[in-house]
């Protein structure tokens, strides 16, 4: 007994061959997509985590210049609690004072990057300082003349 089909028969075998193929490709191709999308957004993550990171990193830098130099001119309270670094780890009986002081240290309302500029401000007006340079300057005019700038961006 032979197979007998038309050609339109085969024809139409090789139609749903080729769908099949055109099929599997947009799945394939699609699955690539969501992959690479997939791997932007964690790149992404990644480098906000970093970025985040190292704004933190020249927060401390900032807060820990400011209680040195805030120190040298007698000041023994800073202007505002979050200038200084945090004390460390304190005994018991004052952690129950530490967690009423949080909020001051905290300061929610405040991002990272807010806190870096207002204090790099402060200590430019206040002490002729810039943390990007990590000089301290003669007077304004020293310091306007020879800093390339209040942020961090002026001195890459």
């Amino acid at each position: 007994m032979s197979r007998k089909s038309g050609i339109g028969h085969e024809a139409l075998l090789k139609r749903k061959a080729e769908e099949k193929l055109e099929s599997y490709r947009r799945k394939i191709h699609m699955k690539n997509q969501a992959e690479e999308k997939a791997a932007e957004q964690f790149r992404m993550r990644l480098k906000n985590k970093q970025d985040e990171m190292k704004l933190e990193g020249d927060l401390k830098r900032s807060q820990r210049a400011c209680q040195q130099l805030d120190t040298q001119k007698n000041i023994q309270v800073p202007r505002e609690a979050w200038y200084w670094l945090r004390p460390e780890e304190e005994t018991e009986e004052e952690e129950e004072e530490k967690e009423q002081d949080e909020d001051e240290y905290e300061s929610e309302d405040l991002t990272v990057l807010e806190k870096l500029q207002i204090l790099t401000h402060y200590l430019r007006e206040e002490h002729l300082y810039c943390i990007w340079c990590g000089t301290a300057y003669e007077d304004k005019e020293d310091l306007s003349s020879n800093c390339p700038g209040p942020t961090s961006a002026d001195h890459d």
